[in-house]
């Protein structure tokens, strides 16, 4: 039932999807986005701590450091905005590597949590992983609470410790659409001059080796 009513149509939202590009501005550094993020940590906190002015500036300081950390990531952007005023109420930060995609963040203001925001996000995640032969496993990252873990386990989505047995971050790189970084250098010329740093400490260690 719950998953019935997640739908663009019937809670009034449109989808976008957002590719994060090498060398440009994140697609979600602006004012309406950094707001879906206090919202969720105000929310989150409150439920848990009560509301207070002590879980208001703990949770206004939580969204600082996650919303820096989500703009300074790889991946793609999933944005909510409502139909009547064009206003972003949530979105989601996913990555893709190897044979895993991560939901890494999801963020959404209250009206969003209202309107299954995060069930519509989740159930499309799945599908289009389903739908992609290199992915096999979907991981949803840590929770912020108890009652989010049950509510992911409800779904289907286990809770384990030791997750990268379960999640394949390790057999490749990072997925991107095929012009996503086209303009990035800044990450090619740091692999060059790895690339160097490394010949050279093996060149040094070979001469150093006695005969």
């Amino acid at each position: 039932r719950t998953l019935k009513k997640a739908t663009a149509n019937e809670q009034n939202f449109t989808v976008f999807s957002k590719p994060i590009r090498g060398g440009d501005r994140a697609p979600h550094s602006s004012y309406q986005h950094f707001r879906c993020v206090v919202y969720h940590e105000v929310r989150l906190l409150s439920n848990m701590y009560g509301q207070s002015p002590g879980s208001f500036f703990n949770a206004l300081a939580e969204a600082i450091s996650r919303y820096i950390g989500t703009t300074r990531q790889a991946g793609n952007i999933v944005e909510y905005r409502d139909n009547d005023s064009g206003k972003v109420i949530g979105f989601a930060h996913e990555i893709g590597k190897a044979r895993t995609f991560r939901g890494q963040w999801f963020y959404c203001d209250d009206s969003a949590a209202t309107r299954y925001v995060w069930f519509h996000s989740v159930k499309d995640l799945v599908a289009r992983s389903i739908a992609d032969e290199r992915i096999d496993t979907v991981d949803l990252g840590p929770s912020g609470s108890d009652a989010f873990t049950e509510l992911k386990q409800k779904y289907g989505f286990v809770s384990v410790v030791d997750w990268p047995r379960f999640a394949d971050y390790q057999s490749g790189g990072f997925i991107y659409s095929d012009d996503q970084n086209e303009r990035e250098s800044a990450g090619d010329e740091f692999a060059r001059l790895i690339k160097i740093l490394t010949e050279r400490q093996t060149s040094e260690g070979n001469e150093k080796r006695p005969s």
